[in-house]
């Protein structure tokens, strides 16, 4: 586990260590959030912030078992980036083992050429 965060109802969303994309299978957490985003990010303690403030302020339409937040801000701690992604998911997987939700998937800024 990494960091806990709260969607906008309050669901539990950890943001697990997850992994990196391996081939045909999708990663999660933060080393997906690091190996498609890295150069987005100046420090977690920034990102973190700014998943909170996208959680808690931004547009958050469900599709399937996924959710998607989308805040558009020149407020986030990427000063180029005009708005933020967050997309989880409230699914449990019992490989995880702590019966918590996979939690949050990914998140990128956008709109900054980054």
């Amino acid at each position: 586990m990494y960091s806990t965060h709260f969607g906008p109802d309050g669901e539990d969303l950890p943001l697990r260590v997850g992994q990196k994309d391996a081939g045909s299978v999708d990663g999660f957490g933060k080393r997906h959030i690091e190996s498609g985003h890295s150069d987005e990010i100046s420090s977690w303690t920034n990102m973190k912030r700014d998943i909170d403030k996208t959680l808690d302020r931004g547009t958050c339409p469900t599709s399937g078992s996924k959710t998607t937040c989308n805040l558009r801000s020149n407020s986030l701690s990427n000063p180029r980036a005009g708005g933020m992604i967050v997309v989880f998911t409230e699914r449990v997987d019992s490989r995880s083992r702590d019966h918590r939700p996979v939690g949050i998937i990914t998140a990128y800024y956008y709109g900054c050429g980054c």
